[in-house]
């Protein structure tokens, strides 16, 4: 039997306590639906049908003109008269709540109820300056320790991410901000306000993961400006880091640029048809593989299976090479990554896979395109 059924049912059978003896004309089905249906509406309906039921006599002041200290308040329930015990049971209504609306009734009539602070602004709320200091804080620190990407990632819009490094975390980063609030004697936010104001404002800077490939370069010219002493370092350092990021962008334009060629002529005859093709190794799997490593495995020594991928934009179509360590061209598995293993694979897909385009270009990992 459900909890609130039981509660009604007991309730009416031993009665109210009231003189007027005012739950003998309920039945159990219609007090506990009309419960059920008080609990579907919301806060603002349900004290709007609460406040029709009551009646507040003689006014809100005395015949001499004196605030009224008590007044009669009177309670209808299916449009018959109840006691107060009775009038909070059919409305599902505690005792504080009936008063404080019953006092709202008396003051305001039956209008909805405003909570007290519509309107006001409260001390901690976070102001424009507060977020202006937010986000000159993080592009301070991104353009001390950040390395900037050329170019944005495929697939995501056009902002190129800077990464920050991954032994930081955004506590540790929000420390740091707090002491610098504390520091020009600002006020500073918590990390909860700093963490939304960094997704979206700066949603750009991101925290790089272990598993992030980075440009061994831009890490290079990052420390050498850290290492700098001299001002005259420091300002040759960063015109060399901002000279490589302006020439990774332009092999990234290039490299649109090839791809966007190819999908174009791919519907063109052979001798206007042009292809794009990049290859590059991905990491060597041991096999089997597992998600979660499991003790016992740690100390096994798994075969290991090398990926060659080789991308077809013009179709667009990848092929992956799965190379075990029995059939690399060296003995043992080695010289995996040679240029006899390379150049076989990629003479097998221009050979199989190739549509007999007369000019392709290819692009592999850290190599200019060329075209054939």
């Amino acid at each position: 039997m459900d909890a609130d059924y039981a509660t009604v049912r007991q309730f009416l059978e031993i009665g109210c306590g009231c003189k007027g003896k005012c739950t003998v004309n309920f039945e159990i089905g219609q007090v506990y639906h009309h419960i059920l249906n008080m609990r579907e509406l919301t806060k603002e309906e349900k004290d709007i049908i609460v406040m029709s039921n009551l009646k507040c006599g003689n006014g809100l002041t005395t015949k001499r003109g004196k605030p009224r200290k008590r007044s009669m308040v009177s309670y209808n329930a299916f449009q018959k008269p109840v006691c107060k015990k009775t009038f909070m049971l059919v409305n599902d209504i505690g005792r504080s709540a009936l008063e404080n609306l019953v006092d709202h009734y008396k003051q305001n009539g039956p209008l909805p109820r405003k909570h007290g602070n519509v309107g006001k602004k409260p001390s901690q709320a976070v102001i424009y300056d507060d977020v202006k200091r937010v986000v000159e804080f993080l592009q301070n620190y991104a353009d001390t320790y950040g390395i900037p990407q050329p170019a944005a990632p495929r697939g995501s819009d056009n902002t190129p991410p800077i990464y920050l490094d991954s032994g930081k975390t955004k506590l540790t980063i929000h420390k740091e901000y707090i002491e610098s609030c504390r520091e020009a004697g600002v006020r500073s936010l918590q990390r909860t306000a700093f963490c939304e104001i960094w997704k979206s404002c700066l949603c750009h800077i991101r925290i790089a993961s272990p598993r992030d490939d980075v440009c061994a370069t831009c890490e290079g010219h990052r420390k050498n400006i850290m290492k700098a002493i001299e001002e005259s370092e420091k300002l040759e350092d960063a015109e060399n880091f901002k000279q490589h990021v302006i020439n990774a962008q332009k092999e990234r334009e290039l490299y649109n640029d090839c791809v966007k060629r190819a999908k174009e002529t791919c519907i063109l005859s052979s001798d206007k048809r042009t292809n794009h093709y990049t290859f590059d190794f991905s990491q060597n799997v041991s096999i089997p593989h597992f998600s979660r490593q499991m003790g016992p495995i740690y100390f096994m020594s798994l075969r290991k299976v090398q990926i060659f991928g080789v991308r077809i934009d013009g179709l667009p179509k990848q092929l992956n090479f799965f190379i075990d360590e029995s059939e690399t061209m060296g003995i043992d598995g080695t010289q995996t990554h040679g240029p006899n293993a390379v150049i076989s694979m990629l003479d097998m897909v221009l050979d199989t896979h190739g549509r007999g385009e007369s000019t392709c270009s290819i692009h592999a990992d850290n190599c200019p395109g060329i075209i054939l």
